[in-house]
């Protein structure tokens, strides 16, 4: 009751000066009123938390995204300055054996995984591409998923600088925050169009990508990428590696998977197994947010504003429908809402090359074949167990935003990697790259 007390107090302080402090204006952006709150106590919840300490709740988000498998893994420094040394001494024709180059600052995730490990022969030039200059390729832009950052050094920043040595031109980490604990917040408890509408504008603002580029969306990023497509895709991407996107939507959160009472109507089981997470109690404050806002009232104003993973839910459940095609802004990006949008179709036609990969087992994404654009059977009796493949789905079937179009032209590329969710080994990466952005 305490807790509640002092809760209620923040959200409804409010301040008689007309000019509002920093803490002021961050407190204003996550407050909950009195209905929010009896509604949503959960994500208000955590809302209040942000408010209260950004910077301390941002770095709890992305240990707990991190160690369930939901953002990139953190490789060290010193290991990717390594591998640079490496790759030049491999340049240079330095005679070395050919070895494995494991990230050693976490050797295991908090499932237990072993991380990524890089593999390849040192005596040739790794950036090496017989079928086209390097020089000739575009620029390359990345996105994060959720609980990560453009301004993770070890992940995001990591990553980037791969594609940027692999390319040999400009890449860049588009963030939808100016900082890291904003980046990271953004991706919890910011819309999915605001994310989008602040990433189109920074991408507009730089002119190293004002003839176009290439994409690389991990995860959640994925949604901001097709969305930037959807919306703008001016300047336009010209190739999109949509790496475990959930594009097509999820139908369960991940770790705190819903299940089918015999009453027809979910019921949270939250996982709080220290196995999967080193915080079992944040790790259940955020399941209860989430299974709140996904079970229970996705689909309202509120949600829709306050939870990016509350737009892209998708009840696969009929009776979900409606609510789904009024408030979903998944709905509105796929021409699936009750209004239609031939911009959309338009500008998905613009990306010249599209790239799905899917992690053969993914547990955080459901199902994983929407990673690929397979969806639940809305129309069967148990759509959780019957999924379509893309061309049996609704959106493809009706062509709502282009899909099919630019299947049949040949736009369409499908890769796949043994593991879950993010955890692919990076000789599969720079595959990726060299092959599907440097080469005709």
């Amino acid at each position: 009751m305490v807790l509640i007390t002092v809760f209620i107090s923040i959200l409804y302080t409010v301040s008689g000066q007309e000019s509002v402090d920093p803490s002021q204006e961050i407190q204003s952006r996550y407050q909950c009123n009195g209905l929010e709150l009896s509604q949503h106590p959960h994500h208000c919840h955590l809302m209040d938390l942000a408010a209260q300490d950004p910077q301390q709740f941002a770095a709890d988000l992305h240990r707990w995204s991190r160690d369930i498998g939901l953002a990139l893994p953190d490789y060290t420094i010193a290991t990717w300055e390594q591998i640079r040394s490496d790759e030049e001494a491999a340049f240079a024709n330095v005679p070395r054996e050919e070895e494995d180059l494991t990230i050693p600052a976490k050797p295991m995730d908090a499932r237990g995984q072993h991380l990524t490990t890089i593999k390849r022969n040192l005596r040739t030039d790794p950036n090496r591409n017989p079928k086209r200059d390097p020089s000739a390729s575009l620029p390359s832009v990345t996105a994060h998923g959720m609980g990560d950052s453009c301004f993770n050094e070890g992940s995001m920043q990591y990553i980037t600088d791969r594609v940027a040595d692999l390319t040999h031109q400009y890449a860049t980490c588009i963030p939808t925050g100016d900082n890291h604990h904003d980046d990271v917040l953004n991706g919890y408890f910011m819309s999915m169009n605001e994310n989008i509408d602040i990433f189109a504008q920074k991408v507009k603002a730089d002119p190293k990508l004002s003839n176009g580029f290439n994409a690389v969306g991990f995860s959640q990023g994925n949604n901001v990428l097709r969305g930037y497509i959807a919306k703008y895709n001016d300047p336009p991407v010209h190739t999109f590696l949509s790496i475990n996107g959930v594009n097509a939507g999820i139908s369960a959160v991940p770790y705190c998977i819903p299940s089918m009472s015999t009453n027809n109507t979910f019921r949270n089981e939250t996982v709080a197994d220290s196995r999967l997470s080193p915080n079992p109690r944040l790790h259940n404050k955020i399941c209860d947010a989430l299974m709140e806002v996904a079970s229970h009232r996705a689909y309202s104003e509120f949600s829709q504003t306050h939870s990016f993973q509350a737009n892209y839910w998708r009840d696969p459940r009929r009776v979900e429908k409606l609510d789904y095609q009024t408030y979903s802004q998944l709905a509105e990006l796929g021409n699936e809402g009750l209004d239609q949008n031939e911009v959309l179709n338009d500008n998905f036609a613009k990306t010249q090359k599209f790239v799905w990969v899917l992690a053969t087992e993914d547990t955080i994404v459901w199902p994983k074949e929407g990673e690929q654009w397979g969806a639940p059977n809305s129309e069967a009796e148990d759509p959780f167990v019957d999924i379509l493949p893309m061309k049996d789905t609704e959106w493809y079937q009706k062509d709502l935003f282009g899909l099919k179009t630019a299947d049949e032209a040949g736009k369409f590329h499908y890769e796949e990697f043994a593991g879950d969710h993010l955890r692919f080994e990076f000789t599969d990466f720079d595959v990726w790259i060299r092959k599907y952005f440097l080469e005709d």
